[in-house]
């Protein structure tokens, strides 16, 4: 089960809002330890300006007490208007493990906190910085002085803290298997309020590159969405688009007036989940990189209306004019549209994909805007900014054990859940996506073998005559699925799956 985000099921906030504001503790999983992982932290404040203008007076060497006081007098009036948007400030970082070892490194320690360069923003960017993380003080990086101090221990047997995994389900006592048990009971009767949360961060896996693959035992349906770059150095639909934010939106319907649902996980306190999330701004930049992460909780069920909302807005933030509309009644907002982008999730062959996606952007928004996502020509309802070009790029990366990114294996899948109704017409079609599944790559099936076992066996006990001819199909593709794991010495996989999943029957 995954915590039902708010407005669901009901109307109420989520159990876990008050008790997540004492977080401060999480655990890293990281399978293949290396002296080059490292813990970046990146420091955001409110919407103020430009980078190296809003830094020069933490940087200063003159009169600290009256920079204090300039910057505590602008603090109510900026966190009122523009509290809502952030701007990147700076960033730090520090080696995980030793050098020429896994080991944890113990001692290490964050750099200095060195002021976030507006051509550096990208991940790309900060990547490059760190591949020579031994001459950092060689980059001429300018820092802001202060420190942060962070600490990283193994994490122990027995923890004080009530662990929660990044669904937010707590993770029970240690299992026979050695892994941890993931509890599906109500989240709020497995913790103690007075028992801070520790939360599990997701580890990404890369694939067959990565030393040891587990099937997925709990149900983790998560979609991250990483908006990258908008290019709107061309476009003449609006006077004014320099400061940018994306608002990132997740929706069931493209017709007028559907509202976003909330299942985005929120990072303002207080609250779990949140219908929509906005990148960080980048003060007077017509082609702005974000680096921003969207993580959102996936209904179980999708179809090819729900799709992601991006709507881009120029956010003002000049301080001048936001001091002299103080004394009016009504202050105008600070945003304005100047944009929309849509990604269906659902392919042709309902599969969800992760990839990157270069999208075209709308300065208008028509109701039944989806059937407008593919189509080039032009369209009386949309008005295409920079002609139609696909100047929005946007990764996405999803974590699932319900959708696999395997066409066979998708195939497979949904013949299964199609033979629940009908039989007789898939007979040729399931004979060859069982010929298939022989070309599906090991790590694959490993991810989702649970699964592939419990379908395949199902088949064979499939009392449809349509289906009598395949099976010997069916018991040749579980001898190649088996045969696959045990070669890759993962027999502990199939043990356990005999453990869990046979059930036997005594005779009286």
């Amino acid at each position: 089960m995954l915590p039902l985000p708010p407005n669901t099921m009901d109307t109420g906030p989520h159990p876990l809002s008050k008790y997540l504001n004492s977080t401060v503790e999480a655990v890293f999983s990281v399978t293949q330890p290396h002296e080059e992982v490292y813990l970046v932290a990146r420091i955001e404040k409110v919407l103020q300006g430009g980078i190296t203008t809003c830094a020069e007076p933490y940087m200063k060497l003159g009169d600290a007490v009256k920079s204090t006081q300039r910057i505590l007098q602008q603090v109510p009036l900026l966190c009122s208007r523009l509290g809502t948007y952030h701007m990147a400030f700076a960033w730090a970082a520090r080696p995980v493990f030793q050098s020429g070892g896994n080991k944890l490194d113990l001692t290490a320690e964050f750099t200095a906190l060195y002021k976030q360069e507006r051509e550096r923003l990208s991940n790309e960017e900060l990547l490059k910085i760190l591949s020579d993380f031994k001459n950092i003080h060689k980059a001429k990086l300018q820092t802001i002085p202060g420190s942060l101090v962070v600490d990283v221990v193994p994490q122990p047997p027995q923890s004080k803290t009530a662990t929660l995994t990044s669904s937010l389900l707590p993770v029970r006592s240690r299992g026979r298997g050695g892994g941890a048990d993931r509890d599906d009971t109500d989240t709020l009767s497995r913790v103690s309020p007075s028992c801070p949360p520790c939360l599990e961060v997701q580890e990404f896996l890369g694939g067959f590159h990565a030393p040891r693959i587990d099937p997925h035992l709990s149900l983790t349906h998560h979609l991250y969405v990483y908006p990258v770059t908008l290019k709107y150095d061309s476009q003449k639909a609006f006077a004014k688009a320099r400061n940018i934010s994306c608002w990132v939106q997740f929706k069931s319907s493209d017709v007028k007036g559907a509202k976003a649902l909330p299942v985005i996980y929120s990072s303002a306190p207080g609250t779990v989940f949140c219908d929509g999330l906005h990148t960080t701004v980048l003060h007077h930049c017509t082609s702005p990189t974000f680096y921003t992460e969207v993580k959102l909780s996936l209904p179980i069920a999708l179809s090819p209306s729900h799709h992601l909302l991006f709507t881009f807005y120029h956010i003002s933030c000049d301080i001048a004019k936001t001091t002299k509309a103080k004394s009016s009644i009504r202050q105008p907002p600070p945003e304005t549209i100047v944009g929309y982008a849509w990604l269906p999730l659902v392919d042709e062959q309902g599969r969800l994909l992760e990839d990157t996606h270069s999208l075209p952007v709308a300065a208008n928004l028509p109701p039944n805007y989806l059937q407008f996502t593919s189509s080039k020509a032009a369209v009386p309802d949309v008005k295409w900014v920079d002609g139609h070009r696909p100047i929005f790029r946007v990764d996405t990366r999803l974590q699932s054990p319900i959708y696999t990114q395997d066409s066979s294996l998708h195939e497979f899948f949904s013949l299964c859940e199609q033979l629940k109704h009908k039989s007789g017409q898939l007979q040729p079609a399931v004979h060859t996506a069982l010929e298939r599944l022989a070309g599906v790559d090991l790590h694959v099936i490993l991810q989702f073998l649970p699964i592939l076992l419990t379908q395949l066996f199902h088949l064979l006990s499939n009392s449809s005559k349509d289906l009598e001819t395949l099976k010997a199909e069916v018991v040749r593709t579980l001898v190649e699925v088996v045969d696959k794991v045990v070669e890759a010495g993962r027999s502990d996989l199939l043990k356990s799956y005999i453990e869990v999943s046979t059930v036997i029957v005594r005779p009286r």
